[in-house]
């Protein structure tokens, strides 16, 4: 971490002055017992007599009492208690007392994310770790590390002081090159990117990336050309970290389609059903445009070494459009909006003599379409045309005229990880999504690739609802700076359409299971293989699922 925890305050000996004080408070006595050595403890409100009691009796000195009381004190998450100590003829007296946060000195870029701690009479570790984890995120990128001492002044306050040190040799910029072929739901199986991210003194992070598709080099899925820009700023003020991000894409396809279907079934919909009729195949070239940007933000609401909880918010634009080349006509146009809510609980245990490492994180986005326009709830006059062009067929019920942009979303996850034995880890995770109406296309839900049903290619599975859950065993091995990771995994994953009759709904299931290998080399390597076969299926098209099978996945990321 760049900022360091504030260190418990050492016991010292009272002065004459502060025994004549104690002496004329009325506060009791909690007693105890040391080597025929008597304890008499005041000033307590936290601990209580009977864990005082057995912290001192089990204490091999008055000394090793004092120090293990003091740090007992910090361990419980009070932070700025004081003890003092005078020794008399016949006894030791011990006197706590909780000072107050007076004031903070150092640079005003750290300080001003615990301003609310100022005047604290009772300052805890979860009040100072929650204001941390901002005000740490901001010193990392800016390439500072901060160590925390104290000043006392009278009437028990305190000063509490953080020591800027400029971290050596930092590096405020990453350039990222990356080859891979985890493939693309529309177009591609081999892809390039080169990004750079950049880290102002300030806090502020800046990232740009582009990314490419190598149709050349085979398994195009009838995708010619794919660009996509990216551009991401944020800053981590004191209320939290906040940003935006715009995202373009821009790809060219030659699809397959039937002389007699409508031209929305191009698009990723199930038109082409059972007892759908057919006629000749044959290609047309179409353009694609997807334009994405989104405001966001993320307080942590609580944080402790142990337990985080986190709030995110994000509003975003959405801009899809897809025609056929050279032509102005739209097959597809949705423009709309949403927000999105989301909370993240997320709780750390650690090794002990009783209990195992592992993490649990649970988490719930709601996620609310604003309105739209363009091809969304237009399904009574696609229904219109789809009958004339084809009148003994039926006639689609998923269809990009049927989504629709006022959709309510609820995305639930959760993740464990625990330690089975040395260097061994078991990793289990399950996510949905479930929403009320039919969505479009960039909020479906999309399973297939790496991580995802790694057997078949990205859009595998494709709908408005669906789960996937994942079960994962892991061993690292460490040569130096070379990290090796080998694994084995399983998968399962669902998914449906919303809103239609039975026979359309594509309600679909896929399980495979298969093996993974990483390699990293500190931060500036990281590489990574995956291979799963098939193991069930329950699928309408099991034509379109065997054309869909992946041999394996690679993809191999340089940091400089």
């Amino acid at each position: 971490m760049a900022i360091d925890l504030p260190p418990t305050l050492p016991p010292v000996q009272a002065t004459e002055v502060q025994v004549k004080n104690y002496a004329s408070s009325p506060a009791s006595a909690i007693t105890a017992n040391i080597n025929d050595i008597q304890l008499k403890v005041f000033g307590d409100t936290y601990l209580g007599n009977d864990e005082i009691v057995q912290l001192i009796e089990s204490s091999k000195t008055p000394s090793d009492a004092i120090i293990r009381l003091s740090n007992r004190y910090y361990e419980a998450g009070h932070l700025l208690m004081k003890i003092r100590y005078y020794r008399s003829l016949d006894a030791i007296y011990v006197y706590v007392d909780q000072l107050r946060l007076a004031e903070l000195r150092g640079a005003s870029q750290v300080t001003d994310h615990f301003t609310n701690l100022v005047g604290d009479s009772d300052l805890t570790m979860e009040e100072f770790y929650s204001a941390r984890v901002i005000a740490d995120l901001q010193a990392k990128r800016a390439g500072y590390h901060y160590s925390v001492s104290y000043e006392e002044q009278s009437n028990n306050d305190l000063v509490m002081v953080f020591n800027q040190k400029a971290v050596e040799n930092y590096d405020a910029t990453d350039y990222i090159l990356e080859a891979n072929n985890k493939g693309n739901r529309f177009l591609g199986r081999y892809f390039g990117l080169a990004g750079i991210n950049h880290r102002f003194q300030t806090g502020t992070q800046l990232s740009v990336a582009y990314q490419t598709a190598f149709a050349d080099l085979g398994e195009s899925r009838d995708g010619e050309n794919l660009d996509q820009f990216s551009l991401g700023i944020d800053h981590p003020f004191v209320s939290g970290l906040y940003g935006v991000e715009l995202s373009y894409v821009e790809y060219e396809r030659s699809p397959s389609t039937e002389q007699n279907s409508s031209a929305s079934c191009l698009l990723g919909a199930l038109c082409l059903l059972p007892g759908t009729s057919t006629s000749t195949t044959s290609k047309i070239d179409i353009d694609a445009e997807i334009l994405q940007a989104s405001i966001h933000g993320q307080q942590i609401l609580y944080s402790t070494t142990r337990n985080q909880f986190v709030l995110k918010e994000r509003l975003q634009h959405i801009d899809s459009k897809v025609q056929r080349t050279g032509q102005n006509e739209k097959l597809l146009e949705e423009k709309y909006q949403t927000l999105e809510i989301s909370g993240e609980y997320s709780r750390t245990q650690y090794d002990s003599q009783i209990t195992t490492a592992s993490q649990l994180n649970l988490a719930l986005s709601a996620r609310a379409g604003l309105g739209g326009s363009g091809t969304l709830e237009d399904y009574e006059s696609f229904k219109a045309r789809y009958i004339a062009e084809n009148p003994n067929s039926v006639v689609p019920e998923v269809a990009p005229a049927a989504r629709s942009a006022d959709f309510f979303t609820l995305l639930p996850s959760a993740s464990y990880q625990t330690r089975l034995f040395s260097d061994t880890s078991l990793q289990l995770n399950a996510s949905g999504q479930f929403t009320n109406e039919q969505l479009p296309q960039q909020q479906q839900f999309v399973l297939g690739g790496m991580g995802s049903l790694s057997a078949y290619l990205p859009g595998v599975l494709v709908g408005d609802e669906g789960y996937l859950l994942t079960a994962k065993i892991e061993r690292r091995y460490k040569f130096d700076q070379f990290e090796l990771t080998p694994g084995i995994f399983s998968e399962y994953a669902g998914s449906w359409y919303k809103n239609t009759s039975s026979a359309q709904k594509n309600d679909d299931s896929i399980a495979d299971a298969g093996l993974s290998l990483s390699l990293s080399y500190g931060e500036s390597l990281y590489t990574e293989l995956v291979a799963a076969v098939p193991v069930y299926d329950d699928v309408m098209d099991e034509q379109r699922l065997n054309a869909l099978e992946a041999d394996f996945y690679w993809r191999i990321r340089l940091t400089f």
